[in-house]
This record gives structure tokens, sequence and C-alpha cells, in this order.
């Protein structure tokens, strides 16, 4: 569920997802149905993670620069600060953990955690 929570690539979440619900019982069609895939895309996602350890697709994503911890202080971080400014997230997390991101590439790392409501601007 943690690595669920701090990914960003949408495809990844789904194929975490469906491995999680299927470990709960849920069947590749219900799976199916309630990512909005296909029953085959279910049964390849959990397949491919029981065979392979493998829960991102071959052409896609960059992992984060952050490491898992670090994004889970991150997003601890935010939630107890706002910030008007992306860049200014930017600097915090290269002043924090020595890491650089351009105001894009942190606008990406922030979407699928914050952005319901807008709560930074670039």
């Amino acid at each position: 569920m943690l690595r669920h929570r701090v990914e960003r690539d949408g495809r990844t979440k789904d194929r975490i997802k469906a491995i999680i619900l299927r470990d709960r019982g849920w069947s590749y069609e219900e799976i199916a149905d309630a990512l909005l895939i296909s029953e085959d895309s279910a049964q390849r996602y959990v397949s491919e993670y029981l065979k392979e350890n493998k829960l991102k697709p071959e052409n896609g994503g960059s992992e984060s620069k952050l490491t898992i911890s670090q994004g889970m202080e991150l997003i601890s971080h935010l939630e107890a600060n706002t910030y008007s400014k992306v860049k200014n997230i930017v600097f915090y997390v290269k002043d924090k953990y020595g890491v650089e991101y351009t105001i894009s590439g942190m606008t990406a790392w922030l979407h699928p955690r914050f952005m319901r409501g807008s709560r930074a601007t670039q």
C-alpha cells in the first residue's frame, strides 16, 4: 500500500491495485471492471508480479529521484506546510535531500498526491 501511495505513474498504480485486489480475493473480472482494464491485463499484471516481481510497464515512467522514505517524509512535510509556489518545493527538496527537480518534474511528482485542489502554483 505504501508503494501505491508514493508511486506517480498511473499504470504502475493500476498494476499495484490489481495485485492487492487479487490478494484480497477479487476475481480477474471484478478487478478488470474496477480498474477499467481488460481481464487479460488484470491476469497479466498479477502473473508478471508473481513470476518476475514486475510492477512497472516496460515502456513507462521514470523512477522517482527520491527514495520511498524521502518521498513519504516530503509528503508529511507538505501536509504540514503550505507552499504558494512549486519552485519553493523544488528549493526545499534540493536543500533537504540534495535532489534536483525542475518545476515541471516536481509538478508531475506532486500531481497524483496533492493536486485534487490546487495546493501550489508554479
